[in-house]
């Protein structure tokens, strides 16, 4: 993480070099955003799944929910000045990403109930480009997209029940698993993703509430579908 800190604080230097100012304009902002519907919930529940021992498939299946939030603090530079529509933004991302998978199948006459959890918190920090539309407008829309990458941080957990039909019941419970161990172990050893992806598609509405500060609203793909809000501040 230290690399990727060093190539974010180079990349500003850069762009401050570049377009120094008053051509350019800064803006500093923080946003808050509500996280559902994971884009990389197949892999995730594959390797729950793996790590639910004597899990069978065939004779049940799993259920997956997901929800999290994101919040994060972000220095966004215009190129063109106040006028201008295209921008790069620099953001450190503090993620909350928490799942379950529950279900039940039948196994040697008794009823297997097998559940698994997931609680990822992985910092990233994220480039991002932005076009805003009609800027000179006092509120306008804008679309963007952007990408980064963290570290495998998180946890998963599973237990499994087995009730039989005279009532007994047995509990086993697996031991709890850090996200890269369960990656690196499922489909064989070949799953090769060493790093968490960040995938960020938005489309959004800001609004200057007073001169240079503002209100942001935007709904994104985010690793997931997500509601965010913001407020940023323009220099």
């Amino acid at each position: 993480m230290k690399k990727i800190s060093i190539l974010a604080i180079l990349f500003l230097v850069t762009i401050s070099l570049i377009y120094p100012a008053p051509k350019g304009q800064w803006e500093v902002g923080f946003h808050y955003s509500y996280w559902s519907v994971n884009i990389i919930a197949d892999p995730l529940e594959e390797a729950m799944e793996d790590s639910i021992e004597g899990f069978d498939p065939a004779k049940g299946s799993l259920d997956f929910e997901s929800n999290g939030n994101n919040y994060g603090f972000e220095v966004r530079f215009f190129p063109g000045g106040k006028q201008g529509s295209f921008s790069l933004g620099l953001s450190y991302e503090r993620n909350n990403f928490k799942g379950e998978l529950s279900g039940s199948y039948q196994e040697q006459g008794g009823e297997v109930r097998a559940e698994g959890f997931f609680d990822l918190r992985p910092h990233s920090f994220n480039l991002s480009l932005r076009w805003d539309l009609w800027p000179s407008a006092r509120v306008h829309p804008y679309l963007g997209l952007g990408f980064g990458i963290g570290p495998l941080d998180g946890l998963l957990s599973s237990r499994i029940i087995t009730t039989f039909p005279d009532g007994t019941v047995i509990a086993e419970d697996v031991e709890e698993k850090t996200l890269e161990e369960v990656l690196n172990e499922a489909e064989d050893g070949g799953f090769s993703l060493s790093f968490f992806p960040i995938i960020h598609l938005h489309f959004g509405l800001r609004g200057e509430i007073v001169d240079n500060l503002f209100l942001l609203a935007e709904f994104a793909l985010y690793d997931g579908l997500i509601l965010r809000g913001g407020v940023s501040y323009r220099f």
